[in-house]
C-alpha cells in the first residue's frame, strides 16, 4: 500500500495571505479547490470560504486582488503522490525539483485555472 499524502503546513509567498487567496467567483473556485485540489468545506460566509485538507486551512476570498499575484507554499508529506494525484486530475504540475535554497526538499509548482500559483515541496530528512 503507498503512502498516504497530508498537507502538513501553509506558507504564504510574497504578500499573498493563504487565509484570503483572492478569487473572481467563490462558487466555481469552490468546485475546483474541493474536486481537483482535494480540500473540503469548513465554513463559507458572504464572499469567504475556509477549506481544510489534513493539518491546513486556506480561505478563498472574492475581492478585487489580482489572484495572478498570489502564490503559497503547502509543505506536505508523499509528495511523489500529490504530484500523481494532481497529475491525474490533469491539474498539469511541474516536474519534481531538488530545491536547496532552504534546506534540502523536493517540489513542485502548478497554478490553479483562477491565477493562483502554487509551490508544493516535502522536506529531505536524511
Amino acid at each position: 500500500m503507498s503512502e498516504q499524502v497530508v498537507f502538513k503546513g501553509v506558507f504564504p509567498i510574497g504578500d499573498t495571505n493563504p487565509q484570503a487567496l483572492p478569487i473572481r467567483k467563490l462558487g466555481p473556485a469552490i468546485a475546483f479547490y474541493t474536486a481537483v485540489m482535494g480540500f473540503e468545506v469548513v465554513e463559507r460566509d458572504g464572499n469567504l470560504a475556509l477549506l481544510k485538507r489534513d493539518d491546513v486551512t486556506i480561505g478563498l476570498e472574492e475581492n478585487k486582488s489580482d489572484p495572478e499575484q498570489a502564490s503559497c507554499y503547502f509543505r506536505v508529506e508523499n509528495i511523489e503522490g500529490l504530484h500523481a494525484e494532481y497529475t491525474a486530475k490533469l491539474l498539469e504540475p511541474s516536474g519534481l525539483i531538488l530545491d536547496t535554497s532552504h534546506g534540502k526538499q523536493r517540489i513542485f509548482f502548478t497554478q490553479e485555472p483562477y491565477g493562483v500559483c502554487f509551490c508544493f515541496g516535502e522536506p529531505i530528512t536524511e
